[in-house]
């Protein structure tokens, strides 16, 4: 039986290139045409096991072994909410590599942050893991924006996002408490009706006041041990008619 079938979506399809925005500069990054074997082609027929795409995946976006639930959640979390070709944003994402499983499982992914450095340290390691696999299903866009740009003029549509992670904003101690509220209310206005929210449990308190506020359904779909000493919650966005 060909195993194949089974991946929801394929991890491997052609994608190639990244593209980096922000402070003028727009760059992509493209596979040069011959390349060595990847490890995908080196498992040869193998590599048609869920099991081993899973792994070669996780090898590969997991750079310290606490990382690695918090990378298999957010890989199951996506088999259950998410289509390939949604668009998902990562938030204040530093250099986390948790939005490289976002592409492989198809997704458009989004890269935000304010740290250029940390971006462009993003874009060439994205690069270094599609030589290592292969090209991965979805694509991959790096943009220099502050969580409070999200929904103005250089952010996102009202209800585009379909998938957005924050993770440990607040414990960064960048925002006054006072800003919180306004802060979640960005993130609630570009998440799409049916969307998910992949978000530690100090925003998600937040998130959780402002959304029944503005009467929005959130629907909480499980919780993990996450970074550091929080919890990751992950929630359904049900929004109201009209």
């Amino acid at each position: 039986m060909d195993k194949r079938k089974f991946l929801p979506p394929p991890f491997f399809y052609c994608c190639g290139k990244v593209e980096v925005v922000g402070c003028g500069r727009r760059q992509d990054i493209r596979q040069p045409t011959h390349t060595p074997p990847t490890e995908r082609q080196q498992f040869g027929a193998s590599m048609s096991s869920l099991e081993i795409a899973v792994e070669a995946l996780l090898e590969a976006t997991v750079s310290v072994p606490w990382e690695r639930p918090v990378h298999t959640a957010r890989l199951a979390f996506l088999r259950r909410v998410a289509h390939p070709g949604e668009v998902s944003v990562h938030v204040a994402c530093g250099i986390d590599r948790l939005g490289f499983i976002d592409v492989a499982f198809g997704l458009t992914t989004i890269l935000t942050d304010i740290d250029a450095a940390a971006l462009d340290i993003l874009a060439q390691q994205f690069a270094d893991v599609q030589r290592r696999l292969g090209p991965l299903a979805g694509s991959l866009q790096v943009r220099q924006l502050a969580v409070e740009a999200l929904s103005g003029d250089v952010g996102f549509p009202a209800a585009s996002v379909h998938h957005l992670t924050l993770q440990n904003l607040f414990n960064a101690h960048l925002h006054p408490v006072g800003a919180y509220p306004r802060i979640l209310d960005t993130l609630l206005r570009v998440i799409a009706n049916g969307g998910s929210y992949f978000i530690t449990e100090s925003e998600a308190a937040v998130l959780t006041t402002r959304a029944r506020l503005q009467q929005v359904q959130l629907s909480q779909i499980t919780q993990m041990q996450g970074y550091y000493d929080e919890q990751v919650l992950m929630f359904q966005v049900h929004k109201p008619q009209g």
